[in-house]
């Protein structure tokens, strides 16, 4: 009897399991999502070392974040896409220069201007439908 128990313990287990498994099915990211999922976690990363006065990674981050968005600007076919990307590039060679010459409060004001360009791109393009 103990047996038997036990036996149907495991199945029922296993096919809740299973069955889990089978709704946990994640939806595969547009590349343009993995993209701002990697921005947004490089300026997370650039104001946290802001705040603990690593200007030196946040120019080596700076420069990884100006060249992505010089590269992915330049293949845009939309204009304003376009134009949002490439300033963000430049801000961010802004905020790599800025923090070679250890000046954290233009770091921290190119941060910002970063930040506003992805809130213009998020208001005008991505969520404009």
């Amino acid at each position: 009897m103990k047996r038997i128990i036990l036996i149907l313990s495991v199945a029922i287990l296993a096919i809740t399991v299973l069955a889990f498994a089978a709704e946990d099915k994640k939806t595969e990211l547009r590349p343009a999502q993995k993209i701002m999922q990697v921005r947004a976690a490089g300026l997370t990363a650039m104001n946290k070392n802001l705040g603990a006065g690593k200007l030196e990674a946040i120019a080596k981050d700076a420069d990884d974040l100006a060249a992505e968005t010089m590269k992915t600007g330049n293949k845009l076919s939309n204009p304003l896409a376009k134009e949002i990307t490439l300033a963000i590039s430049m801000y961010a060679k802004e905020a790599s220069a800025a923090a070679a010459k250890s000046d954290a409060a233009t770091v921290k004001a190119k941060l910002g201007e970063i930040k506003g360009k992805c809130g213009e791109c998020h208001v005008k393009i991505r969520d404009k439908k």
